[in-house]
């Protein structure tokens, strides 16, 4: 019987981001089969071979990890973003619609897709032109779902590793890193997320006030580490 294989994006023969490469060291630890990929030929170095979501794990891009699914004959799973049991943590108003209607709106506003994780980088708009830009030059179609938020001034943020139901770690990731969010707040979203996954991040920003907000849920499978403790990083992709 085979080993349980661990797919690692490489590109050019260099390990793709920080976090494959740390992730190593833990999987042959968890016995796992080490299976290097080229991101630049996924179709020679990994759909190739017979994948197995319920034997596999992958760690790399949002893109690779997508082929992954689609070579195991699943979806790609849902960006969760804005669950509805943590609305009450947003801070700002949020409403999901297409990207044609972004247009009607007031500027400034921040857009980022609804559907299709990554399918381009949320971004602050402040004229038309700029929407153009992102038609132009991401591909974005009319028809494409968004979500369109009021702008809210976060001085920091930080991504929290959540694994069954408890706070693993913070970690710092954009703006001062000295203003730490509130982590009784964290915890009582932890708690209210109900409909949660057994791993996930949750990402929360620190506004001049000093309030703690929900930025987005993440899948765990869709995100990078930040420095996040390699070791549990790989059990929360394995679950």
């Amino acid at each position: 019987m085979r080993k349980n294989r661990a797919y690692l994006e490489q590109e050019e023969g260099q390990w793709s981001y920080d976090f494959v490469y740390n992730s190593i060291e833990p999987l042959k630890m968890l016995d796992f089969e080490i299976i290097p990929f080229d991101c630049n030929d996924m179709e020679e170095t990994l759909t190739c071979y017979p994948l197995n979501i319920e034997k596999d794990v992958i760690i790399g891009s949002v893109q690779s990890i997508s082929e992954f699914f689609k070579g195991c004959g699943i979806e790609v799973p849902e960006y969760l973003g804005y669950p509805e049991e943590l609305k009450p943590y947003l801070g700002r108003k949020i409403i999901e619609t297409t990207f044609e209607d972004a247009h009607r709106h007031q500027f400034p506003i921040f857009i980022k897709p609804s559907k299709g994780v990554k399918r381009f980088t949320g971004c602050l708009v402040e004229t038309g032109r700029q929407l153009g830009y992102l038609r132009d030059f991401d591909k974005v179609e009319d028809s494409d779902p968004v979500f369109l938020s009021d702008p809210i001034d976060f001085l920091s943020e930080f991504r929290c590793f959540v694994h069954e139901d408890k706070l693993k770690g913070i970690q710092f990731y954009l703006g001062d890193f000295t203003l730490f969010p509130d982590v009784s707040v964290i915890q009582k979203m932890i708690e209210d997320y109900t409909t949660a996954n057994c791993a996930y991040t949750l990402d929360v920003g620190v506004t001049p006030s000093g309030a703690t907000f929900l930025v987005e849920i993440n899948d765990m499978w869709a995100i990078g580490s930040y420095g996040f403790n390699a070791k549990d990083y790989v059990l929360m992709c394995v679950r």
